[in-house]
């Protein structure tokens, strides 16, 4: 009987609801509707939605129970508990991108593409288009950056700043904020390091530090290899802990924002299996632009030679490292992600990776 009253009243509400980007629901009437910053409609589930969600989840639960002889309430937590992207994205919303250095400006084309987080964004454009470019060619991902707050939902996706710091640090507020809503995407260390020590027009070797998109970036000295590695090691380990200044000591705590922190982590160097992954887990078409490389600069190669560091390692970021592989690759487990699962998705994005 239970089940039955819950049933009838899931749908009665139902009926006052259409779908949103999400997959969730909405109310046709009642409240009056948000408008986004873009001026589209709001397409957040209502309470009502919810709440006929909710009681639909009580009605089989009171069901399964009869049969089960178990209470209805336990097997509402087990129906809670079967997620599907849709909910998974919710949960995830709005998303906030870790952008640790070197370590895939292009992911922001994933994050901007993913249907409704920027229903201003116009469907074909890359954060590494000549749109970008036409005021300074450098100046690229500021410029995408500028756009999010008009272009993008924040309620579906932070739009990070100030513009001149593109990689937030993630301080203690901002993470309790953002937990279980954070993104990012890994590299290995000695190899974002030396990605960073190469970068095309010196902006982590000079000291003082100069921005890409100021009137003067010629700085006034470039750090020696010891100097940058004081400044630049551990890069990771600093955007999770928030501070610059991190030590060895700072290492468990970055170790416990990641597992507790993250809802989604890449890696730069499974690029087009983190690119799927990350479909399989939160929804969304595959794109041919989330595989581009948007900041290839003058001084490409697809592994560094690390002789140059003389024997160096990066202490602090190889533990990181290492628990995001095993967070990765646990992902690809649990959402039975491989290339050959990915063969759709790559074939949607119209790509060729048999050479």
């Amino acid at each position: 009987i239970f089940g039955t009253c819950c049933h009838w009243m899931s749908l009665k509400w139902l009926k006052g609801c259409i779908s949103s980007p999400f997959g969730a629901l909405r109310p046709k009437t009642g409240r009056k509707r948000q408008k986004t910053q873009t001026g589209g409609e709001a397409q957040m589930p209502s309470i009502q939605c919810i709440g006929s969600f909710i009681l639909w989840q009580l009605a089989l639960a009171a069901w399964d129970a009869a049969q089960l002889e178990v209470g209805p309430l336990d097997l509402l937590q087990r129906h809670l508990e079967i997620e599907t992207p849709e909910m998974r994205r919710l949960k995830a919303s709005p998303m906030f991108w870790l952008h640790i250095p070197k370590c895939g400006t292009s992911f922001y084309n994933t994050l901007v593409h993913l249907p409704g987080n920027c229903p201003g964004w116009p469907v074909n454009l890359s954060v590494g288009d000549e749109f970008f470019r036409k005021n300074d060619p450098k100046c690229f991902e500021v410029e995408a950056r500028r756009k999010c707050p008009e272009w993008c939902d924040q309620r579906l996706l932070h739009c990070d700043g100030p513009l001149t710091d593109t990689h937030e640090l993630l301080g203690l507020e901002k993470y309790q904020t953002y937990k279980g809503k954070i993104v990012a995407i890994f590299r290995q260390p000695e190899q974002r390091f030396l990605s960073s020590w190469y970068d095309d027009v010196d902006l982590f070797r000079a000291d003082p530090s100069t921005w890409v998109c100021g009137t003067n970036i010629t700085p006034g000295w470039l750090m020696d290899m010891d100097q940058f590695k004081a400044r630049w090691g551990g890069s990771a380990t600093q955007q999770l802990v928030g501070k610059f200044n991190a030590t060895q000591a700072d290492v468990p705590m970055a170790l416990e924002r990641l597992r507790e922190g993250l809802a989604f982590v890449g890696l730069q160097e499974e690029w087009s299996l983190s690119i799927c992954l990350f479909h399989a887990k939160f929804g969304g078409p595959c794109r041919k632009l989330e595989f581009l490389d948007t900041r290839p600069g003058k001084n490409v190669a697809s592994t560094y030679d690390t002789t140059i560091l003389n024997g160096w390692v990066d202490e602090m970021d190889r533990p990181v490292y290492a628990e995001a592989i095993n967070m990765f690759k646990a992902d690809l487990e649990k959402f039975g992600v491989s290339h050959e699962s990915c063969t759709a998705c790559y074939e949607e994005a119209g790509l060729d990776l048999t050479s």
